[in-house]
C-alpha cells in the first residue's frame, strides 16, 4: 500500500493554516517531514494527523512548550510500562488544569449573564450613565456582587 505525501502548501491549504506556521513547528520540532533528495518537504497522512492536533491545541491556548511536553513524555521512560505511567499522569495533569479553565469560565459567564440582567434594567433609562446623572443605577447598587459591573460603570 503506497502511502500520499503532501507538499507543504497542500498540507497549509488541507488544514487552513500556513506554511510558515508549519516551518515554524518544525523549527520548534514539533514536526518533522521526509525530505526528499533535493529538499523538498513531504508529509505523510500521520504528519497531517500530527499537525492538526498541533493546531488544535494552540487554539485553544496550549503553548509550544505545553504540545512538546506532550509530544516528548513517551520518550523519557526507560520501558513501555514507566512511558504509559508518565503518558498518563502528564495526560491527567492537563485534564486537570482544563477542568480548573472551565470552572473559572463557567464562573465568569454566570458573572456576565448577571451583569446583563442587572443592565437590562437600564434599558428604558434616559438619564447620562453615570455617577452624577443616574445616582440610582441599577448597575451602582450591584458593583459589590458582581465585579465585572466595575468596568461597566464609571470611576467618578
Amino acid at each position: 500500500m503506497q502511502t500520499e505525501h503532501y507538499k507543504i502548501g497542500e498540507v497549509a491549504d488541507l488544514l487552513a493554516t500556513s506554511i510558515r506556521t508549519i516551518r515554524y513547528y518544525e523549527e520548534e520540532g514539533l514536526l518533522t517531514p521526509i525530505r526528499t533528495p533535493r529538499g523538498t518537504r513531504l508529509y505523510s497522512n500521520i504528519h497531517l494527523a500530527r499537525l492538526k492536533m498541533i493546531l488544535r491545541l494552540t487554539s485553544h491556548g496550549f503553548s509550544i512548550e505545553a504540545i512538546r511536553q506532550i509530544a516528548e513524555i513517551r520518550e523519557t521512560g526507560q520501558t513501555g510500562a514507566q512511558s504509559s505511567i508518565q503518558v498518563d499522569q502528564h495526560l491527567e495533569d492537563i485534564q486537570m488544569t482544563i477542568a480548573a479553565q472551565i470552572d473559572a469560565l463557567e464562573n465568569i459567564q454566570t458573572e456576565i449573564n448577571d451583569a446583563r440582567s442587572v443592565i437590562s434594567g437600564c434599558n428604558q433609562c434616559s438619564n447620562k450613565p453615570s455617577t452624577k446623572g443616574c445616582p440610582d443605577c441599577p448597575v451602582r447598587k450591584n458593583l459589590t456582587e458582581i465585579e465585572l459591573l466595575n468596568l461597566i460603570w464609571d470611576t467618578e
